[in-house]
């Protein structure tokens, strides 16, 4: 499993990282050991890539790909 997917898994269940993710997405990524094209993926809002790095369908939440 790809560090993105477990980032991915623990977001949705972990509450201290929800909030670290809240605040500062871009840090909560690094933080968490996530390569730099991983965290602009994420960053992008790009679902497709995202998906292309885990190997699985994501279903984004909305602290996940906030609103631009």
């Amino acid at each position: 499993m790809s560090g993105l997917s477990k980032f991915i898994e623990e977001l949705a269940t972990n509450p201290k990282l929800q909030q670290e993710y809240a605040t500062a997405p871009a840090q909560a990524l690094q933080n968490y050991g996530l390569q730099k094209h991983e965290v602009e993926a994420v960053l992008s809002g790009d679902k497709a890539q995202v998906e292309k790095l885990t190997g699985k369908a994501v279903s984004p939440v909305t602290f996940m790909f906030p609103a631009k």
